[in-house]
């Protein structure tokens, strides 16, 4: 869209013509001798040579002195009336939502892990999209809404794999001193003894990042209730033509009693153009049910399905750059710029020479 120069008052030229109409009126009208020694016998003098160079010299001075203050006038007329530009800014973004759903049960541990390398370089490879992390048990949570504060992203990951490294070491801790004996043998562990050996093994740090993801991530009985955490997913998108992703990581492995199937969250996904692509974990490929079902689950929503062992960022990155990447451009706002800076200097040159003009005048 071109840019407009204009006027604010404009009518201030329109003053600045008269005025100088006015001033050129008098300059023209004849004056007579006022002041000074009135010389009879002039006529030799006037012929001199030099008489003459000095008149002409004097008239020419004179006219360049009142076409200097004419554009002077003129000068300060438009500086006076604001000239300045309205520039249009149009912006384009890319229209698409990507949102990152994982199942936080102990099973799928290990393909976050590996999965948050992977959406650390698609974040970096992403331009004006957004993108968001939710994650679920019993209970979803939602960590970053959607956004393009991309650094803010990058954080998120981070402390997100800090957690994966603090499971995976607790995992190894021995828990001998906590088992109950009952008369008929081993009766399970004793949870306080469990908390309290694992506690005993975490610093300030960890026991803080470990709080971020599993404060009100476990609620209630139950664990991976996909449904609900797809379902909870799915309305992190706003109604409107942007492309929206889902990456989900699950191993569809239902520990509890869902309020949302994951039919029905499917059918909620693709009523919102919503495209999914599970990524089931190593487990989940001898257990063709649950494989199935994400399977199932790709297909209604026009997604695709991914194993553990099969996906790479490379292809997980191409399948996302494949989606639609058609732009919005918007106006997204107007600016009004003075622009003195396209008289001003005239100004400045013309002060000067009006001054020295008036010097040579008076030879």
């Amino acid at each position: 869209m071109k840019n407009e120069i204009t006027m604010m008052y404009p009518e201030i030229i329109i003053y600045s013509l008269i005025i100088s109409g006015v001033i050129l009126l008098f300059w023209r009208k004849k004056k007579r001798f006022k002041r000074g020694i009135i010389v009879a016998n002039t006529k030799y003098v006037k012929k001199t040579s030099y008489f003459k160079i000095l008149n002409a010299k004097y008239h020419l001075y004179n006219i360049l002195i009142k076409v200097a203050c004419i554009i002077v006038i003129f000068v300060y007329a438009v500086l006076s009336a604001r000239i300045y530009e309205v520039k249009k800014h149009d912006e384009e973004y890319n229209n698409r939502d990507i949102m990152l759903c994982m199942d936080f049960s102990g099973s799928v541990n290990n393909l976050n892990k590996e999965l948050i390398q992977t959406m650390k370089e698609t974040v970096n490879s992403l331009k004006d999209e957004r993108f968001g992390i939710t994650i679920f048990d019993n209970t979803s949570i939602t960590l970053v809404p959607l956004t393009t504060d991309y650094n803010y992203v990058m954080y998120t990951l981070d402390l997100m794999s800090k957690y994966f490294d603090i499971n995976q070491v607790i995992r190894g801790v021995n828990m001998s001193e906590c088992v109950n004996v009952g008369p008929y043998g081993y009766n399970g562990l004793d949870q306080e003894c469990v908390q309290r050996v694992i506690n005993n093994r975490y610093t300030a740090q960890e026991k803080y990042i470990k709080s971020i993801f599993e404060s009100g991530l476990r609620t209630f009985k139950g664990s991976s209730l996909i449904g609900d955490g797809l379902a909870s997913c799915a309305s992190s998108f706003k109604n409107d033509d942007r492309t929206k992703i889902i990456i989900l990581t699950t191993d569809n492995m239902v520990a509890g009693t869902q309020i949302i199937t994951l039919d029905n969250a499917a059918a909620y996904a693709k009523e919102r153009n919503i495209k999914v692509y599970p990524i089931g974990t190593k487990s989940i490929k001898n257990k063709d049910k649950y494989r199935q079902g994400l399977v199932d689950l790709a297909n209604k929503t026009d997604g695709v399905y991914y194993d553990y062992e099969d996906y790479s960022t490379d292809e997980i990155n191409k399948k996302i750059e494949e989606l639609n990447k058609s732009a919005i451009i918007k106006t997204a706002y107007v600016t009004k710029k003075d622009l003195p800076e396209t008289v001003f200097p005239l100004l400045l040159f013309l002060i000067p020479i009006l001054f020295i003009l008036d010097w040579r005048v008076r030879i």
